[in-house]
């Protein structure tokens, strides 16, 4: 009888642990890490890091690098990063994030659920509990990537965030603006 309320606990706890870090799912030596100077980019397989880059910026990885030049991923993240920073005239000091791209949308949605979100799953979510952007990598683009992008600048600016409603409203603005 002891035996099994002690596993039962065990399970529960197990269960709690597994849900707050929502990246369990996928092995942490899995993660391949790319690094620009505003994040991680962190991806499971080449080809991930190959639909990201692009769809948020119409260039592709290949095994010799991006386009010959490996940098370009880089520079466009950086790029984005800038001109969201920009746009909002909110330049955060020290600003670091992970953006982990994901195969499909349903593993977008389950880490959503993680979360313990309600309403409809993004393409693509903000933590600032994890300093992250979940990205799906077969949906990103430019304007998703700002969006999100704005959330974490927003959230690393103010010592208290503003109301999720104005978050919302300034990271529209964003994608809105991006290229103005």
């Amino acid at each position: 009888m002891k035996r099994g309320i002690l596993f039962i606990i065990l399970f529960i706890i197990g269960i709690q642990i597994w849900t707050a870090f929502p990246d369990t799912a996928y092995a942490q030596d899995a993660w391949k890490v790319y690094k620009a100077n505003c994040c991680r980019i962190q991806y499971i397989e080449p080809r991930h890091l190959n639909t990201f880059t692009l769809r948020i910026g119409g260039f592709r990885y290949t095994s010799t690098g991006l386009d010959q030049n490996p940098s370009n991923v880089k520079a466009r993240v950086d790029e984005i990063m800038e001109k969201v920073q920009a746009t909002l005239d909110m330049h955060p000091s020290d600003f670091k994030i992970s953006i982990n791209l994901y195969p499909d949308f349903e593993s977008i949605e389950r880490i959503f659920r993680q979360f313990s979100l309600t309403g409809n799953s993004p393409l693509a979510f903000y933590s600032h509990k994890t300093k992250t952007i979940y990205a799906d990598v077969s949906s990103i683009t430019d304007g998703v990537l700002a969006h999100e992008m704005a959330h974490a600048v927003i959230n690393f600016y103010f010592k208290v965030p503003p109301p999720a409603k104005m978050q919302e409203i300034l990271a529209q603005y964003v994608d809105l603006h991006l290229w103005d």
